[in-house]
């Protein structure tokens, strides 16, 4: 696959006629398939397939990576890992350094010279010792992930000698008090403050979910029943056509012999979280309305990176490069003049969110990037032929 083209270069192609809000919804390890609009027919997401149609949804957008802290990194930068640095997961060694310099230009910096107000709730990852307020945002809000896991619900993953790891369960913790709850209401009591400001705001809301371990409070910890939810078509992959380290990768995490009994079960609840997240963008789309922004906000949905969940037989993301680890979700909704809807064919990277967030602002984008900036696709421009 090659980089898009667009019918323009780097620079905004039009003069900007006002700098809009922009609120970017972000999860964790999110597969595109999870979702009603790119043609799940089980897990239930209302509210993001109306983003889908009343927006844009990209069906060809990827990670440039599948591990959380280089794919969080990009996204702030419109950079490559290899050109920003940040490599590995800045908490687990060998992470090579801490995370991505201060001194890297990223459109939080770009945008808070441009006169935005900036705010963040949730999941960073950019950096061990630095937070987002040191790269240009004024705010930043976490909520601890905290799970109960209701006794007898648990699906564990064994790697024996008695080490093993929650994969998935039912929190009994009650939904308005779980942290995609909590940072929602956070989020929503910013967006409230900063509109009695007159400059342009930027929010980002990121939560942890639907990363393992998925233990999604009631109702969504029993929304899913696990004999409901049939097996991915490669879940059987023999992967003897595969290279020897994703048999190795099966290996160390002792899943040769999980059948799908086992494996529904995760799923169930990994579709419980999405369906959490899903009311959660429903309340914030809500709370934009209410507040008397709509007309000057663009809403972007997306992910870091895509979950293996069962597919090959694997879990998690890293070491190997499939489908439902680097494709990700990506959908946008905004005003008339900035968002036509549609359906995008054309290949976008997650590391294209950073100038497009620059050419909104009416900002000039920087030279030397990997990105260019989604914002002509957005409002209704095809690539050249």
């Amino acid at each position: 696959m090659s980089p898009l083209i667009l019918d323009g270069d780097l620079k905004a192609d039009r003069p900007v006629e006002r700098r809009p809000n922009i609120v970017l919804f972000m999860t964790d390890q999110l597969r595109r398939d999870a979702l009603g609009c790119y043609g799940n027919a089980i897990c239930r997401t209302p509210h993001l397939d109306g983003v889908a149609e009343r927006g844009v949804r990209f069906d060809q957008a990827y990670t440039v990576s599948p591990v959380c802290s280089p794919a969080r990194a990009s996204i702030m930068t419109g950079l490559y890992p290899h050109n920003h640095g940040v490599m590995l997961n800045t908490h687990i060694a060998p992470a090579w350094s801490p995370g991505l310099s201060p001194d890297t230009p990223t459109f939080s910096k770009i945008l808070a010279d441009a006169g935005y107000a900036l705010d963040y709730v949730g999941k960073w990852h950019v950096h061990a010792d630095l937070g987002p307020c040191d790269f240009g945002f004024d705010r930043h809000e976490e909520c601890p992930r905290r799970q109960r896991p209701v006794p007898g619900t648990e699906s564990f993953i064994d790697f024996g000698d008695g080490n093993r790891q929650l994969a998935a369960a039912v929190d009994a913790t009650d939904a308005d008090e779980t942290p995609p709850a909590v940072l929602t209401r956070t989020a929503i009591r910013m967006m409230r403050e900063r509109a009695r400001e007159a400059r342009p705001v930027f929010l980002r809301i990121d939560l942890l979910e639907p990363h393992f371990a998925c233990v999604p409070p009631e109702p969504y910890g029993s929304m899913y029943a696990p004999e409901d939810i049939p097996p991915w078509p490669n879940f059987r992959d023999d992967l003897a056509d595969k290279p020897v380290g994703h048999l190795r990768k099966l290996r160390e995490w002792n899943l040769e012999g999980r059948g799908w009994d086992w494996w529904s079960r995760v799923v169930a609840a990994y579709y419980g979280d999405v369906s959490h997240i899903d009311d959660r963008v429903g309340e914030i789309l809500a709370a934009i309305d209410e507040i008397g922004i709509a007309d000057d906000t663009v809403f972007v949905f997306s992910t870091d990176h895509g979950d293996a969940l069962g597919s090959h037989g694997h879990f998690e993301k890293a070491g190997t490069m499939y489908d439902e680890i680097f494709r990700i979700p990506l959908l946008v909704q905004g005003p008339p003049d900035l968002v036509q809807p549609a359906q995008v064919g054309e290949f976008a990277r997650s590391m294209e969110l950073m100038p497009t967030f620059v050419e909104w602002a009416g900002a000039e984008i920087p030279d030397g990037l990997d990105g260019r900036s989604l914002a002509p696709l957005v409002r209704g421009k095809r690539v050249e032929d």
